[in-house]
């Protein structure tokens, strides 16, 4: 169905009479959202695994920044300002930047992205002291809004990123370079797009001798018609051993 209303949309704008569909309520209107996760097998195929799956009410409205070297230190470009201050723990990076705007990704090398690092007596560790981190790991997801057609409106896949492991003196396990990158975004006529990313709050899982650092990185992202606009977040959970969840 929704290759043969693509067809007729295609039709329509072509004629000059794609404003008809601003007026059908029902193509306007979001029937759910779906969240994948998308890996790849042993035979490069991918694999779509659904996460999430919502029904909306109808009655309610890798050269990346940040990333540590091939030997394992860290890198100073673009560790940002102070965002965050835990009792063991710094977060440096920026307050919140833009994935997608106005239905396109956001250049990816404008931004700070992330990084916890461990607590000094002169503020927080320069991460040129750091050392021993883990190549970069990336999980791949995929969101996808339908309408009361069945039709698939947007589809956004993204990936969250981050670098662990990384010590100071020897101790603890800290967090750089955790982004979320855009990777692709398809809207239909009449839908527009945006998706912003800023940090949720930062944890120690050790102790205050060795600490482990620990993230959560909230993606908003907002879909919006004539009609009305959603509002929804994920949000994903990072810890300086290479931990990964989504909440």
């Amino acid at each position: 169905m929704t290759s043969n209303y693509f067809r007729v949309l295609v039709l329509l704008g072509g004629l000059g009479l794609g404003s008809v569909y601003a007026q059908d309520i029902d193509y306007l209107t979001l029937e759910k959202v779906t969240v994948s996760k998308i890996q790849v097998d042993v035979l490069n195929q991918e694999i779509s695994q659904k996460v999430i799956e919502k029904h909306f009410d109808r009655q309610q409205t890798l050269q990346l920044p940040g990333m540590p070297t091939d030997d394992g230190q860290g890198k100073i470009d673009k560790v940002g300002k102070v965002i965050s201050v835990g009792r063991e723990l710094v977060a440096l990076g920026e307050d919140i930047y833009r994935l997608v705007q106005k239905g396109k990704p956001v250049n990816k090398t404008n931004y700070a992205p992330i990084s916890v690092v461990p607590k000094t007596d002169g503020g927080y560790a320069d991460i040129l002291d750091t050392e021993g981190w883990r190549m970069p790991t990336k999980a791949t997801y995929q969101i996808t809004y339908e309408n009361l057609y069945g039709m698939e409106v947007v589809k956004f896949r993204y990936s969250i990123i981050f670098s662990y492991g990384g010590s100071y003196n020897g101790k603890g396990a800290y967090l750089t370079a955790a982004q979320i990158v855009p990777e692709s975004v398809e809207t239909l006529f009449g839908y527009t797009f945006g998706a912003t990313m800023k940090l949720g709050g930062i944890q120690n899982h050790g102790t205050k001798e060795n600490p482990v650092a620990g993230a959560i990185l909230a993606m908003e992202h907002t879909v919006e018609t004539v009609i009305k606009a959603s509002l929804q977040t994920s949000s994903y959970h990072i810890t300086g051993r290479g931990g990964f969840k989504e909440i």
